[in-house]
C-alpha cells in the first residue's frame, strides 16, 4: 500500500548525532577561525600572534552556538520521539487562524486555536504558535490537522506528515494483494486516521510503499477499513439511506370539495356568503 513522503525515523535520537552536524555546519560558516588557527601555525611567526587569538575565539564561538542550537534541536526531536512512541494519536480542529507576520526561514509563524480530540483523549482548547512549512499552508485550509497527544500532561505537537494525508494534498492508495484489487482513499481523514491508528498501534513506520504482508494482524485490521470504505465511490449516495418524499395526494373530485364546504358551513366555520363563492368557483370548474 502506498501513503506518503518519506515517513518518520523509528530511531532514537542522540545529543551527539543532532551536535556533530550543525557543529561541522557552524564550522563551516565561520570558517575564518579554523583558517586563522592553521595560519597562524604554518606562519610560525610571533608577529601574526593575533590570528591565533582571533581564530580561537571564532572557533570556539562556534562551537558555543552550534551548541545551544543541537541542544534546542535535540529536546524537539526528543520530545516528539517520546510522543511517537507513548503519545495518543488525534486530530486538531481548527478554530481561528491569525497572522502574527514575522518569518522565519521565509516560512510564516501563525497562532492557531485549537480544539483536540481522540480516542483516549479528553478534548480541551488550545493556543499555539508556530511556524508553518509553506508545502503544508494548504492543509490549514481543511481545518483538521494530525496530532500527537501526550494523554496525561495535554502536551502535544501537530504531525504535519498525517495531516497532508487528512487534507488530501498527500495520495493515500492501498492494495489488496489477494484480488489485485487497488483503493484510493485519498482525503478520506476518518478511514485514514482508523488507519494511521492501526499503523500506529502496531509501531509500523508509515510513508512510502508499506507491505503489510509480515503483519497479518495489522494487514486484516487495515484492510478491512480499506474495503469497508473503498467499497463504494466516493459521493454516491446510499440507497438505503436516502429519504424519499411521499408522493402527492391525487386532487380531490369536486363532489369531494362540495361535501367538506356544506360540512365546514354546518360547523359555522364559513359564513353563507363565503360559502356561495367558494360553491360558485368549484361548480364553475366542472
Amino acid at each position: 500500500m502506498g501513503l506518503f513522503g518519506h515517513g518518520s525515523s523509528d530511531t532514537e535520537p542522540t545529543f551527539m548525532r543532532t551536535f556533530v552536524p550543525i557543529l561541522a555546519f557552524s564550522l563551516l560558516c565561520g570558517i575564518v577561525g579554523p583558517i586563522f588557527l592553521v595560519a597562524y601555525f604554518v606562519i610560525g611567526d610571533p608577529m601574526v600572534g593575533w590570528m591565533f587569538y582571533t581564530g580561537l575565539a571564532i572557533t570556539i564561538l562556534d562551537v558555543v552556538i552550534a551548541f545551544f542550537i543541537a541542544q534546542f534541536t535535540y529536546r524537539g526531536k526528543r520530545r516528539r520521539f517520546e510522543l511517537e512512541q507513548t503519545g495518543r494519536l488525534g486530530v486538531a480542529d481548527v478554530l481561528s487562524v491569525e497572522q502574527t507576520n514575522v518569518q522565519v526561514n521565509n516560512q510564516p509563524m501563525m497562532k492557531l486555536k485549537l480544539r483536540i480530540h481522540g480516542d483516549g483523549i479528553a478534548p480541551f482548547e488550545a493556543d499555539k504558535r508556530l511556524v508553518v512549512p509553506l508545502m503544508h499552508l494548504a492543509a490549514l485550509n481543511a481545518r483538521r490537522l494530525a496530532v500527537l497527544v501526550d494523554p496525561y500532561s495535554g502536551q502535544f505537537e501537530i504531525d504535519w506528515q498525517r495531516t497532508s494525508l487528512l487534507a488530501g494534498s498527500a495520495p493515500a492508495r492501498f492494495t489488496d494483494t489477494d484480488t489485485g484489487r487497488e483503493f484510493d482513499l485519498s482525503g478520506q481523514s476518518d478511514a485514514l486516521m482508523e488507519i494511521m491508528s492501526v499503523f500506529k498501534n502496531n509501531n509500523i513506520p508509515f510513508g512510502g510503499t508499506v507491505d503489510l504482508r509480515s503483519n497479518p494482524v495489522a494487514r486484516q485490521q487495515v484492510m478491512d477499513i480499506v474495503r469497508r470504505v473503498g467499497g463504494q465511490p466516493a459521493g454516491r449516495p446510499d440507497l438505503r439511506k436516502v429519504d424519499y418524499a411521499a408522493p402527492p395526494a391525487p386532487p380531490r373530485s369536486p363532489s369531494q370539495r362540495l361535501a367538506e364546504l356544506e360540512a365546514m358551513r354546518g360547523a359555522g366555520n364559513i359564513s353563507d356568503a363565503e360559502y356561495q363563492a367558494v360553491r360558485t368557483r368549484i361548480l364553475g370548474e366542472l
